[in-house]
């Protein structure tokens, strides 16, 4: 049987870079393929750790300690790359001379000299070309029955033998061995002596190749299907997010027209002064839509790398589904699952949760010109606003109390830029992760990456600059990192002003968590009163000591840093030395407090450039104020709870604040 090559996915044997047919092919993990000169011109850098950017799907990966040269082909891709070359080789030539004939270039009796050399068909099993005779030979000899041949005119018409997506494949590591078996552990290929010698069991599970070919092709199907779900879903969002940016550009655009209109009201007895403040508003206008932009361009690329993805992936799957041999099903299948599990698990929802407030771009003119200095008015944007208006809050949400998901004792709580969710749970060492309307989504262990038997007690999360998590553990003197989806990366211990490594659980306890503007990790040490300041790869970088134990933390846009001491007392403002500049004083109307969590807000008073910091009460106020970054009171924010809270942080728009409810159990979202 023969299948044409124009009924297959052809598209998968052309390289990513040039759009020709692939040479020396070289399949990247999100599947898309490169010729290897193609791969190394675009590889800035080849070493190993060094990065390659997907020129279709966009993703970027680490190389591999061998280098390119370790990225192999995607078998199915490799073997359809070689029929196709073979294709294009007999279609360019006219004439083939056989390969195979004992008579070609001798000269012999008549009867000999007769048989042409030309060929007229190809054995796909001795890899020859065969001339007639060579050909009738061929089909009359008992140890060539069971050969493929195929006349030259059917593989020039893209004719391609099925049985041979089916032949032994020859183990690489010993010669002549049929790979015949799969190893479960290490997901390759093995043949008798692999199994033997590098593959033993128990270390090592072997499974028969061609049962596991059967249950990787179901494997795939389903997951195929899965993936053609969430398909719909990634396109409906890519959809969204481009009406997103259209509204935005209207918006900006309307907003442009209204200043360039009171512009002209103005512009009579103001020119020049007037000219100055339109370049200074429409500056901050731009500034708006470049971050706009920014990130809608950002959301647009991770919906468009995911369909590519999506695509490529869909594509294998059908081939391998339909022409694929049980060698190329089982060598194919970790590459594909591991992409298919990632676009899976892909949420769009969240993806555009980030533009969705952006199209509430306003411009509002200036009434009262009576300074010196002309101000036509001021732009705000549903990112950023240039003053926070003083309402009363509104209880959006509650949730992690009901079901599953519910807490044992919430303590701290984050917000991604995506706008999930995550909150730790101090007595069951669980940190729960919840999506933008507050429905569970997932939740991962903090009692990982130290393998001491003592359960962890989770404190604060803060989401870094690398858009990670950061978690530090009451019960210990780590702070752990993790990926949004909860996955463990990493972990380091703190360092003591006169450089003792606390690296051992009962040595000490870390709780405050911050980052400042040099992109450090600030971790305080509450057993020994200390601040350990790190860069984001764990390196210790300074210590700084302090005075009240750091609970929580908090740093200013000028590099000051808050300290709330989880007791009746003072907020302590500090520099980076650890001097005391100031102190949030106990609320007016209040005659004690117990400060917990902290949160800095960006949005800026009207007439003062100054943060603004978020404090929770735990016990005595049990509510949340506010105060300038310098230490002023402003206000009460929200109170009346009947219940301990804790950490509190602010969504990335500051429209809504999240509260974290001790005893009862839950996260409380306001509206601000």
């Amino acid at each position: 049987m023969a299948a044409s090559m124009t009924s297959q996915s052809c598209d998968l044997t052309k390289c990513s870079k040039c759009h020709q047919l692939l040479k020396s092919p070289r399949s990247l993990p999100c599947l898309h393929s490169y010729c290897t000169t193609c791969l190394e011109k675009h590889t800035k850098d080849s070493s190993p750790n060094s990065k390659v950017k997907c020129v279709e799907c966009g993703e970027e990966f680490d190389i591999p300690p061998g280098g390119l040269k370790e990225w192999q082909p995607l078998a199915i891709v490799h073997r359809l790359t070689e029929q196709k070359a073979m294709q294009l080789h007999l279609m360019s030539e006219e004439t083939i001379q056989c390969t195979a004939c004992v008579w070609f270039g001798k000269e012999e009796e008549q009867d000999a000299k007769s048989v042409s050399p030309t060929a007229v068909a190809r054995c796909t099993d001795c890899d020859d070309y065969l001339c007639k005779r060579c050909f009738a030979i061929h089909k009359s000899q008992r140890s060539m029955k069971d050969h493929l041949v195929f006349t030259l005119n059917e593989l020039r018409e893209g004719k391609v033998p099925d049985a041979s997506a089916t032949e032994q494949k020859i183990c690489v590591k010993h010669k002549g061995e049929t790979l015949l078996f799969y190893c479960e552990t290490c997901d390759v290929p093995i043949c008798r002596q692999c199994v033997v010698i590098t593959h033993r069991h128990p270390e090592h599970k072997q499974a028969e190749l061609e049962k596991v070919a059967t249950e990787k092709n179901e494997q795939l199907q389903q997951m195929q299907e899965s993936c053609g779900k969430n398909e719909k879903e990634v396109n409906k969002a890519l959809e969204e997010i481009r009406k997103i940016r259209r509204d935005f550009e209207l918006a900006v655009s309307e907003a442009r027209i209204q200043i360039k209109g009171t512009v002209q009201k103005l512009k009579s007895s103001f020119l020049k002064r007037l000219d100055e403040a339109q370049k200074d508003t429409e500056e901050e206008l731009n500034t708006v839509e470049k971050e706009g932009l920014e990130t809608i361009k950002t959301a647009d690329d991770q919906l468009t790398s995911i369909i590519s993805r999506i695509s490529t992936a869909k594509a294998v799957t059908k081939l391998l589904k339909e022409n694929g041999s049980e060698f190329e099903v089982a060598s194919d299948y970790g590459s594909l699952k591991a992409v298919l599990d990632n676009v899976v698990a892909a949420e769009p929802s969240s993806i555009i949760h980030a533009g969705k407030h952006l199209t509430d771009v306003k411009f509002e003119d200036n009434k009262d010109q009576n300074s010196d200095k002309i101000v036509i008015g001021r732009v705000f944007s549903g990112s950023t606003r240039s003053k926070r208006e003083n309402k009363t809050p509104i209880l959006k949400m509650e949730f992690g109390n009901v079901g599953i998901e519910s807490f044992s004792a919430a303590l701290d709580v984050a917000v991604t830029p995506t706008g999930a969710i995550a909150a730790t749970d101090h007595n069951t060492g669980i940190v729960k992760i919840f999506n933008a309307d507050g429905a569970f989504k997932s939740a991962f262990n903090v009692n990982v990456g130290v393998d001491d038997g003592i359960s962890s007690n989770p404190w604060c999360v803060q989401v870094g600059p690398d858009n990670l998590f950061y978690v530090t553990d009451y019960s210990s003197p780590y702070v752990k990192i993790f990926d949004l989806q909860g996955t463990y990366k990493r972990y380091f211990h703190t360092v003591s002003p006169d450089k003792v490594a606390y690296n051992t659980h009962g040595s000490s306890s870390v709780c405050g968590l911050a980052f400042n503007c040099k992109q450090q990790v600030l971790a305080g040490n509450i057993t020994h009163n200390f601040i350990s300041c790190h860069s984001l790869d764990g390196v210790h970088q300074k210590s700084i000591k302090v005075t009240i134990q750091p609970y929580f933390l908090e740093v200013t846009s000028k590099g000051n840093i808050l300290v709330s001491p989880h007791s009746s007392g003072d907020v302590q403002i500090i520099d980076e030395d650890g001097k005391i500049l100031s102190k949030l004083q106990t609320p007016i109307g209040v005659s004690s407090w117990t400060p917990e969590g902290l949160v800095i807000s960006k949005c800026f008073n009207a007439d003062d450039d100054e943060d603004e910091v978020f404090v929770a009460d735990l016990a005595n106020g049990r509510a949340v104020y506010r105060y300038s970054a310098s230490g002023k009171y402003i206000d009460c924010v929200t109170k009346g709870f009947s219940h301990y809270i804790y950490g509190i942080a602010l969504s990335a728009d500051e429209k809504q604040l999240f509260v974290a409810c001790y005893n009862n159990k839950s996260v409380k979202c306001f509206e601000i």
